[in-house]
């Protein structure tokens, strides 16, 4: 804990830029010891999601794909995902410096990447504007948890449930056939029927 209220003053720093693969997942971790991150934010994992809303998104096969760049994988350190995997606490510092250090680096380096090909997509302004915001909302509910009304979603599933009857009775009696009102082809032309 003393080596986290050492960084607390560059965390809380508004002028700052903090830029992370996973943000949200250090946030939620900062914010259990007590420390919000204030600065703005640049996750690329979140920017490739943007970039290629269909491609995966780890940090080594970004580093593979983006920097023709192979880091050293977690599972070398900790082994492999499952009830025998080990713990960061029971690492050497050497080898968590020589991993924290380059994850660093590939982070730094796939933001430089990424932020041309934001602009390029044309999705830069959702990335800062929507995304990057967004992502201390997520934060804070997670921390926090969110208390679902299940009546209220159930009533509401019900309501939904009657407005898609009504769209596939409006819809089937037009062009499309019950079957395949769904099909975007047939709202298109059944929107442009009625519109003409």
């Amino acid at each position: 804990m003393k080596i986290l209220e050492t960084f607390r003053p560059v965390f809380e720093r508004t002028d700052a830029q903090f830029i992370a693969q996973n943000a949200k997942y250090d946030m939620i971790v900062l914010k259990w010891y007590g420390i919000e991150v204030k600065g703005k934010l640049f996750d690329t994992m979140l920017a490739h999601y943007l970039i290629e809303p269909e491609g995966r998104r780890s940090m080594d096969l970004l580093s593979a794909q983006y920097l023709q760049y192979e880091p050293v994988s977690i599972e070398t350190l900790i082994g492999k995902k499952g009830k025998n995997q080990g713990n960061m606490r029971d690492v050497e510092i050497e080898k968590i410096k020589e991993y924290a250090a380059e994850d660093a680096d590939i982070t730094l380096q796939l933001k430089s990447k990424f932020e041309p090909l934001l602009q390029e997509r044309n999705v830069a302004n959702v990335f800062y504007d929507i995304e990057a915001p967004l992502v201390q909302v997520l934060t804070d509910m997670e921390y926090e948890g969110v208390k679902i009304d299940v009546q209220a979603l159930a009533d509401y599933s019900r309501e939904l449930e009657t407005e898609v009857r009504r769209a596939e009775e409006r819809f089937s009696s037009r062009r499309a056939s019950a079957s395949t009102w769904a099909l975007p082809s047939n709202w298109a032309k059944c929107s442009s029927k009625s519109s003409s």
